[in-house]
């Protein structure tokens, strides 16, 4: 009886053990592309903001709601009469993965790096300086969504306020390794994290150059976590079961203009042609699941923007070729005589088959106004050099901004066009929406084609997948339960 008591006893433990999530274990799972930085002042695509929220804490931090929560700070911040000095006290004992501990200085040094990277964000900040146990931020005037600005993983906070290829945060995990040439990145858990350490050991984030082959290695179980679907090819099945899980929609691809043919690429009657001429319902096929929704506004439905009707979804070329013909009063190079032998360079990154797929919906749109294009793929790193440098025509770009915040939406889409318009609004602590979506389209900094969310598929025994307000998986909070189901054959 004794034994049976103990037996029982054991099996109730086993089953309680199995109820809750276990440290240990390497997990395998995946980037939207890859990294042309690992400094958060530089995030701008999906998959450099995923790796800053990993690697580094910001002062504030986005639930789910969009709504941000103390996390380096220790609290609210405190505002004078005036609400435009504003103190946020530091967190203390937090360490960074050298073992340092973290200090008001290092937290200054970090927001300012970031100002001088970005010039909106933070726009109406007069100075930063550490004061005690905390910061002071002097404001021009009082700025309704500075915390949420504060939670935006480019505030990430480094020793020092540098980075490099081997970045130092406070974050859940710290870099182990990037191997650019295998296209793994791998991060290993911070036991001193000081919001606890993530269950996972090691996370192991990969990326791909063709559109089967995430899929592949997930099919096979040697991945974890799969964005491009549960298998391969039709008809296939995964050897592990698998469930999904669909982030907000709050992804931004757009084409942005470049420099090289500055005369067209310049004139805003020739980029409303461009616009007029996209069918942008087409690029709701450009899916492996997930929601893909056509948009003409850099600002989502949930944060105010409209949403497109069947004529928007549409191109109009009539429109488009009097736009283009007023174009051609101003540049020679668009000349009738001179139309058939324009060649512009669309480029894209490698490492994002979807985005070749987009980049040729602009190639017909282009021909249908008897211009022709190339498309032409480059690394991470190589597309974001020659796009700071203006040497590219057009390229295909990535904006993730919080999905209910539509001044960050409407400053990140100017800035990524290398517009200030908006900027002088944004230092006066509000903006006109009307007129900015007026400007926005008189302007066309960048043209909006599609906002998309993030699916992500995984084993049955991968718990804790959900995404943030930013669309990001949450990988610190992935957890194992036991092993994989097998798939029924």
């Amino acid at each position: 009886m004794k034994r049976v008591a103990l037996l029982l006893l054991a099996f109730a433990s086993l089953a309680r053990a199995e109820t809750r999530p276990r440290y240990g274990g390497s997990i395998e799972a995946t980037l939207l592309g890859a990294p042309a930085s690992l400094d958060p002042a530089d995030a701008r695509t999906h998959a450099e903001l995923t790796v800053a929220g990993l690697v580094f804490d910001t002062l504030y931090r986005l639930g789910p709601d969009g709504v941000p929560v103390a996390h380096l700070a220790a609290g609210d911040p405190t505002l004078d009469e005036k609400r435009t000095t504003v103190f946020i006290p530091i967190r203390k004992g937090v360490r960074f993965h050298d073992g340092s501990e973290v200090t008001p200085g290092d937290v200054v040094a970090s927001l300012q790096r970031e100002r001088t990277v970005t010039r909106w964000l933070l726009a109406g900040t007069l100075g930063l300086k550490a004061d005690g146990d905390g910061i002071v931020i002097s404001l021009r005037t009082p700025l309704p969504d500075l915390l949420v600005q504060l939670a935006l993983p480019q505030f990430g906070i480094t020793k020092g306020g540098r980075a490099g290829e081997r970045p130092v945060g406070t974050g859940p995990y710290a870099v182990d390794n990037l191997d650019r040439a295998r296209k793994k990145l791998t991060l290993r858990a911070f036991d001193e994290h000081f919001a606890g350490r993530p269950y996972i050991d090691q996370l192991v984030l990969a990326w791909y150059d063709t559109p089967s082959g995430e899929a592949r290695r997930f099919e096979t179980g040697k991945a974890h976590v799969s964005a491009r679907g549960a298998s391969a090819f039709a008809g296939a099945k995964p050897t592990f079961r698998t469930t999904d899980i669909d982030g907000p929609p709050s992804l931004l691809v757009y084409v942005g203009f470049g420099g090289a043919h500055r005369d067209i690429l310049g004139d805003k009657a020739f980029r409303r042609a461009l616009d007029l001429s996209l069918a942008r319902g087409g690029l709701a096929a450009i899916t492996s699941g997930e929601r893909v929704i056509p948009t003409r506004s850099p600002v989502p439905i949930e944060a105010g923007g409209l949403a497109l009707d069947a004529k928007g979804r549409a191109s109009d070329l009539d429109a488009a070729r009097l736009q283009l013909a007023d174009a051609q009063k101003r540049v020679s190079a668009l000349a009738s005589a001179k139309l058939a032998a324009l060649r512009l360079e669309i480029l894209v990154e490698d490492t994002r088959p979807d985005d070749r797929e987009v980049a040729e919906r602009v190639v017909l749109a282009l021909d249908k106004l008897g211009i022709g294009a190339v498309i032409t793929a480059l690394s991470a790193s190589a597309l974001r050099d020659r796009v700071a440098k203006g040497t590219s025509d057009l390229y295909i770009g990535q904006l993730a901004q919080p999905i209910t915040a539509p001044t960050l939406w409407w400053a990140s889409a100017f800035h990524a066009g290398g517009d200030d318009w908006l900027v002088p609004q944004l230092a006066s602590g509000a903006i006109d929406a009307g007129l900015t979506a007026r400007e926005f389209s008189a302007r066309l900094p960048i043209l909006p084609l599609m906002f998309r969310s993030v699916r992500i598929w995984h084993p049955t025994n991968l718990r804790g997948v959900t995404f943030d307000a930013l669309g990001r998986p949450c990988y610190a909070e992935l957890s194992l339960f036991g092993s994989p189901i097998k798939a029924k054959p």
